[in-house]
């Protein structure tokens, strides 16, 4: 076998980062977060797979809901936009009376 010349690609390794108070207190808060989440879903990992199964597409479900909700507002206020513009463009073709002047 012959042995191959170049350049060698080395995979990325991540670097150690300077130790400051708030990178540790990230780290940690990141750390309590897991930890939270891992006691939190422990009893749904104690249910059977079908069950498991039925929460997490009940929960995707409730997360695209979420996630469309701003667009479906978006359409409805548009809607309500435009019908408040095609009000206002009747009445500004008629200028209202000035009270303070005198005729």
């Amino acid at each position: 076998m012959s042995e191959t010349q170049g350049d060698v690609r080395v995979r990325s390794v991540r670097t150690q980062r300077s130790d400051s108070f708030v990178e540790s207190a990230v780290e940690f808060g990141g750390g309590v977060l897991r930890m939270g989440l891992s006691v939190a879903t422990l009893p749904f990992a104690l249910l059977p797979s079908e069950s498991r199964q039925h929460l997490r597409n009940a929960t995707k479900e409730v997360m695209y809901a979420f996630a469309g909700l701003p667009g479906d507002l978006a359409k409805v206020a548009s809607t309500a936009v435009e019908d408040w513009a095609a009000k206002t463009d009747g009445a500004a073709k008629t200028a209202p009376k000035d009270e303070l002047t005198t005729s």
